[in-house]
């Protein structure tokens, strides 16, 4: 039986019209999270209505299975407002709403279950850049100690807060969240935070087995700036969007480029703090 065609009744037909790119983006990235394994049944990806206190968000079900019409509609009060999927959108709506009232900047929202990310989440230790692609998170990554679902407003603001003006952040033994100017980059720097972590963990293994310490070499603050704004262009995000794209046996479509023309310096740019500070 064919798939009702997609609705929401809070739009307008000029809205409808301008939310079917983001649909298809929304689709692609669950697809491409799907097959890297950081999402395992749960998690979910958003974007921001443009203009309106709305979000579209995936449904709760396998993320290599989502299609473009399944993509639902939330409102900033947690409401959900369409049933476009038999699952319907998810529950943890109050980490996506608040970080979208918090910070202008962001316009996509990926919550990931990554396997490396989720052990440094439950040890309590921050993922730094430690190669050139995690530097495109901008920073490090630290971990807040809430450990249940966000179900409710308090709990998304201080994940809001946590996350201040960062790319991304660890929930204590429940994953992340990582932030970007559009979906394309949101996914993108979802998996270069899994490599980084996986790099970080076997480069401590590899110098404690070697020295007998945790003393590796992580990127500073100049660093970071430079190659994390180098690779956070929009031609870069797109090079790696189109390449995760065909890892995961889907073909790139002829879509708006991953960032507006000239917006180059990407969002969460606040940096590491000083060195030492934690």
């Amino acid at each position: 039986m064919a798939r009702a065609a997609w609705r929401c009744d809070q739009l307008s037909a000029e809205e409808h019209a301008a939310v079917v790119p983001l649909r298809h983006l929304l689709a692609d990235g669950a697809a491409i999270l799907g097959h890297a394994g950081l999402n395992q049944g749960f998690g979910h990806l958003s974007a921001r209505v443009p203009g309106r206190d709305l979000l579209l968000i995936t449904p709760r079900k396998n993320f290599t299975a989502i299609a473009a019409d399944e993509i639902e509609v939330v409102d900033f009060a947690g409401q959900k407002l369409t049933a476009n999927s038999a699952e319907r959108a998810p529950n943890e709506l109050f980490i996506h709403i608040c970080i979208y009232e918090a910070r202008a900047d962001v316009l996509a929202v990926a919550r990931t279950q990554a396997e490396y990310v989720e052990a440094f989440g439950v040890a309590g230790v921050p993922i730094r850049p430690v190669h050139d692609f995690g530097a495109i998170l901008m920073g490090h990554t630290p971990v807040h100690p809430e450990p249940r679902l966000v179900t409710i407003r308090e709990r998304g603001e201080a994940t809001a807060r946590a996350l201040g003006n960062r790319a991304s952040l660890m929930l204590r033994g429940n994953g992340c969240v990582v932030v970007g100017r559009s979906i394309q980059e949101a996914v993108v720097r979802a998996v270069f935070l899994e490599e980084s972590a996986r790099l970080q963990y076997r480069a401590l293994v590899i110098r404690q087995a070697r020295h007998g310490d945790g003393g590796i070499a992580v990127f500073d603050d100049a660093e970071i700036a430079e190659i994390g704004t180098d690779l956070g262009r929009p031609d870069r995000i797109d090079r790696k969007w189109r390449s995760l794209l065909v890892d995961a046996g889907r073909t790139p479509s002829k879509l708006p480029a991953a960032l507006p023309p000239g917006d180059a310096a990407p969002a969460g740019g606040g940096g590491d703090p000083p060195r030492g500070s934690g």
